[in-house]
């Protein structure tokens, strides 16, 4: 007699999102990686010395402004280490690897906070519109105005991306009816 030991099925503890909403997620958290890699590409290129989308490139240089190495190394290289975080977290929620049971909670949350950007994005759209319909009272600093086009469009991306991915990767409710129950 042979006697086969199997390991009996185990309940997932965060249920799969419908396929439909996941596909949807996919979209949203796509377009939240293109805008965080727009603005990374940016700032790459600002790293390495490029001066491209700056009106003052000399302002930009940290050695000018006296920082600490451990302050350069952030001016030149901490938004796009943040920007690498926010494709981790939103290609987190939609793919297996991230389906872990303290690590979904966790990237939905990071995800909430993550969709601010899009209120910093359309903020700053609502003032680079104002500046192109003549209110020079806006000051542009260092940047050309198409930059600063280029980055707040970039912002409401990789908000709404966040956003829309943590909403569609919610977990599944249950589908037990509610009862009420007769108050007295």
């Amino acid at each position: 007699m042979t006697v086969v030991l199997t390991r009996p099925p185990q309940a997932n503890p965060h249920p799969d999102v419908p396929a439909d909403r996941q596909r949807h997620a996919k979209a949203f958290a796509y377009l939240g990686c293109a805008g965080a890699l727009g603005y990374g590409a940016m700032k790459v290129v600002w790293a390495l010395g490029g001066t491209v989308g700056l009106s003052n490139p000399g302002h930009f240089h940290a050695t000018d402004n006296g920082l600490s190495a451990p302050e350069r190394l952030f001016d030149h290289w901490g938004t796009q280490t943040l920007a690498g975080i926010a494709i981790v977290i939103l290609l987190g929620l939609v793919y297996p690897w991230g389906n872990r049971p303290i690590l979904r909670p966790l990237l939905r949350t990071l995800a909430w906070a993550g969709s601010l950007m899009a209120v910093v994005g359309v903020y700053g759209l609502i003032l680079i519109t104002l500046y192109f319909a003549g209110d020079q009272g806006i000051g542009r600093g260092d940047l050309y105005a198409g930059t600063y086009l280029f980055t707040y469009i970039c912002f409401t991306m990789l908000g709404v991306g966040f956003a829309g991915t943590a909403w569609l990767t919610r977990p599944r409710r249950s589908s037990a009816p509610r009862t009420l129950s007769p108050s007295t």
